[in-house]
This record gives structure tokens, sequence and C-alpha cells, in this order.
């Protein structure tokens, strides 16, 4: 019988962002375009722990003050 616990090889979400689909639009610059998306890097899945604002703060931390 098969246990009542949650199954650790169950399927992965899909990122709720993107839809699943990898990739987002930004209007960033004022035009319409397709990115990558930053919650899941473009895999279309949930990444539990995923900060998908950290690739800019670690570039704001290079900058000269």
């Amino acid at each position: 019988m098969a246990d009542s616990t949650i199954d650790e090889q169950a399927a992965p979400d899909p990122c709720t962002a993107c839809r699943g689909s990898g990739s987002v639009v930004s209007n960033i610059g004022g035009t319409a375009h397709t990115v990558t998306c930053p919650w899941c890097d473009g895999g279309g899945l949930y990444l539990r722990g995923h900060d998908a604002q950290s690739r800019w703060r670690e570039a704001d931390d290079s900058k000269p003050v």
C-alpha cells in the first residue's frame, strides 16, 4: 500500500511567473520584449529558495559610491 507522505519524486511545479514557458515580457526601456524568466532562470519550473533579484543586487554592489 502506498505511503500517504509527500513523494520526493513528485513532478516539480511550473513557474508561476512565466506559467512554465521560461520567458516573460519586459517593458524596461519602453518597448515590450521577451526575456528569460528570472524566477526560474528559463527552465519553466519553480526553483525553491531561488532569489530572482540577486543578480541585480550583486551588480549594484560592484558600483562605486
